[in-house]
């Protein structure tokens, strides 16, 4: 909440809301090979010690990583 003239307060309309559903890797079947990480908007996915790691919060539920992974590993699952 942010301070209004007058002493108002009111919420920010440019609040985010929680995706319905969120990306995740299957580390099994990943092979790192980084496709996905300019993909995603909010960057929610990254590099962690050579794996894959998806920001559950920051994801937004896009899916834009999914389709173009080509082994699969990428999948939606409710959030």
């Amino acid at each position: 909440m942010l301070d209004a003239p007058y002493g108002r307060r009111y919420r920010s309309p440019m609040r985010r809301a929680r995706a319905a559903e969120v990306a995740v890797v299957n580390l099994a079947a990943c092979d790192r090979c980084g496709l996905c990480l300019p993909l995603c908007p909010p960057e929610a996915i990254h590099l962690e010690f050579n794996d894959l790691v998806v920001d559950r919060g920051a994801c937004t539920g896009c899916r834009k990583c999914v389709a173009p992974c080509p082994v699969g590993a990428l999948a939606m699952v409710d959030a």
